[in-house]
C-alpha cells in the first residue's frame, strides 16, 4: 500500500515539474527574505506629474507688492522700518527694500516717511556718527527732482553740531519709493541729539503746488567719556572710604586695655 502512494507521489511531482517548470524555478532562484510587492489598480489611468522645466521652481512663489500708507500726520521719529541704501550714501542705512509707516503727505504727490537714525560713538570724545535716513515716495505721474537737507543739534543747548545739504533726489519715478541717507558727525558727549531732514520738492508738480517738509527725530548717543568719568568718580570714592575705615586710629582706651 504504502509502495502504491509513493508511486503516486512521485508520478505527481513529475508531472506539475512538467507542466510548470518555471514555478520550481523561481522558487529555487527567489532568495530568503525577498519582500513580496503587490500592486493594487482600480482599472484608471493616473495623470503624469509635469516636470518642472529647467531654470524654473516646482512650486512658484507669488510676489505681493507691499505698498505704504497714502497718509499720515507728521510725528517725532522714525518708523523703525529697515530701508534700502540711500542717495545719500549714509552707512548706516540697513541695505535691502523698505517702507515708511509714518508718512506726510505733500498735496498728493509726495510721501515722506518719518527720519530713522543709527548713531555710533567713536574713541575720539568730540566725534561721533549720526546715520539718517527717510523714504519718500513719489505719487504723482510725472518724474521728480528732489533735494534733502539734513541736519543735527544737540537737544538740550540747540547747538548746531554737523550738516549736510542738497543731498539729490534726482528722476523719481511715478510709483517708486526711494531711501534717502548720509551720515552726519561731530555728535560728541551731548547724549541727546535732534536730528532734522528737509525734502524740498520743486515748486509745482503737473500744475500743483508743493512745499518743503521737514522731518525730525530725537537720538540718543552713548557717552562713554561721561560715563567713564562717572565710574572712576564713584570708585575713587568707594576707595577713600575703604582706605579711612582701615587707617582709622585706634582710641587710647581701647590700646590701653
Amino acid at each position: 500500500m504504502s509502495r502504491r502512494v509513493g508511486a503516486a507521489l512521485g508520478v505527481t511531482a513529475v508531472v506539475l515539474a512538467t507542466l510548470f517548470p518555471a514555478l520550481s524555478a523561481g522558487a529555487e532562484d527567489a532568495p530568503v527574505g525577498t519582500p513580496l510587492s503587490v500592486n493594487v489598480t482600480d482599472g484608471s489611468t493616473p495623470s503624469p506629474t509635469p516636470a518642472p522645466t529647467p531654470g524654473s521652481s516646482a512650486s512658484p512663489t507669488a510676489v505681493v507688492p507691499v505698498a505704504g500708507r497714502s497718509g499720515g500726520s507728521p510725528s517725532t521719529g522714525g518708523s523703525g522700518v529697515g530701508p534700502a541704501a540711500g542717495v545719500g550714501g549714509g552707512a548706516g542705512a540697513p541695505a535691502g527694500s523698505g517702507s515708511a509707516t509714518d508718512e506726510v503727505n505733500v498735496a498728493g504727490m509726495l510721501y515722506v516717511g518719518g527720519v530713522n537714525a543709527s548713531a555710533t560713538p567713536m574713541l575720539d570724545p568730540g566725534e561721533g556718527t549720526v546715520s539718517l535716513w527717510f523714504t519718500v515716495r513719489n505719487a504723482s505721474e510725472s518724474a521728480i527732482d528732489a533735494t534733502a537737507t539734513f541736519w543735527m543739534d544737540g537737544a538740550v543747548f540747540g547747538n548746531r553740531l554737523d550738516t549736510v545739504e542738497n543731498v539729490p533726489v534726482a528722476g523719481l519715478q511715478p510709483g517708486e519709493s526711494r531711501v534717502v541717507s548720509v551720515d552726519l558727525h561731530h555728535g560728541g558727549q551731548w547724549t541727546l541729539l535732534s536730528a532734522h531732514a528737509t525734502l524740498t520738492p520743486p515748486a509745482s508738480v503737473g500744475g500743483t503746488a508743493l512745499t518743503p517738509v521737514t522731518r525730525d527725530a530725537l537720538v540718543i548717543l552713548f557717552p562713554w567719556l561721561l560715563a567713564l568719568i562717572a565710574v572712576l568718580l564713584v570708585l575713587a570714592v568707594v576707595l577713600v572710604r575703604v582706605l579711612r575705615s582701615v587707617l582709622a586710629p585706634v582710641p587710647a582706651s581701647a590700646a590701653a586695655a
